[in-house]
């Protein structure tokens, strides 16, 4: 006959679950906004490196329009200075979830030596 795991061990470890998909969610958006912060400032290490008074173009929609170079460069550095607040933001917010989660396993193999003093669901208590 399976043991039923204890309510409060099941709620710690729903809660648990949540905190890693989290993590997990958080973890993809940093690395995405890092990747579009690495090609900011590729864009604008090439844009440094061709003279001023050269032809750029911009994406906009379906349409390539001439830009002044800048123009763009300032955009890019916006662009840049935003990606590295959401940035910071993340990894801010990465660090509490970790706490968060490295609390609450330590909190749920509590829960699981209280349970199953030995580690396995069934079996009998160490004898004293």
């Amino acid at each position: 006959m399976a043991e039923r795991i204890p309510p409060d061990l099941q709620t710690q470890l729903l809660k648990l679950q949540q905190l890693q998909s989290q993590l997990e969610r958080l973890t993809y958006e940093k690395s995405v906004i890092e990747s579009e912060l690495r090609e900011v400032n590729e864009v604008l290490k090439e844009l440094a490196s061709i003279p001023q008074d050269s032809p750029i173009y911009k994406i906009v929609g379906n349409l390539l329009v001439k830009q002044n170079i800048s123009n763009v460069q300032n955009e890019l550095n916006e662009r840049k200075e935003l990606l590295e607040l959401k940035s910071r933001t993340y990894q801010k917010q990465e660090g509490l979830l970790r706490k968060q989660f490295e609390d609450l396993q330590k909190k749920v193999n509590e829960l699981v030596q209280k349970y199953y003093p030995q580690g396995t669901p069934g079996s009998a208590p160490p004898k004293a």
